[in-house]
């Protein structure tokens, strides 16, 4: 049963979707968590029908990301990347790149 992954203390409501694709998010869960216009949410399809919402902010995660790849050559990674889908391309087609 899908209640059983859930623990009973979670705050959960059933919400629908709109033509669009839009949800709204219950008042006092946006309350709670501080959600107002222009709020950033992370949506992961995790398995199974599951879906997770998780609020970020921007700032503080671009902050992390400056720290993480702080002695990280961001041209190499680029460079190795382009490198390596340029490879692929050719693997998949030997035929035509020889």
């Amino acid at each position: 049963m899908f209640y059983a992954i859930i623990p009973y203390w979670y705050d959960m409501e059933i919400v629908n979707m709109d033509k669009a694709g839009r949800i709204v998010i219950p008042g006092a869960i946006r309350k709670k968590l501080k959600l107002n216009e222009g709020s950033k949410l992370l949506i992961a399809d995790v398995k199974n029908d599951l879906l997770v919402m998780k609020k970020i902010n921007v700032e503080d995660l671009a902050e992390q990301l400056e720290k993480d790849f702080k002695n990280i050559d961001i041209n190499a990674v680029v460079g190795k990347v382009q490198s390596d889908i340029k490879e692929k391309i050719r693997e998949k087609h030997s035929s035509i790149f020889g």
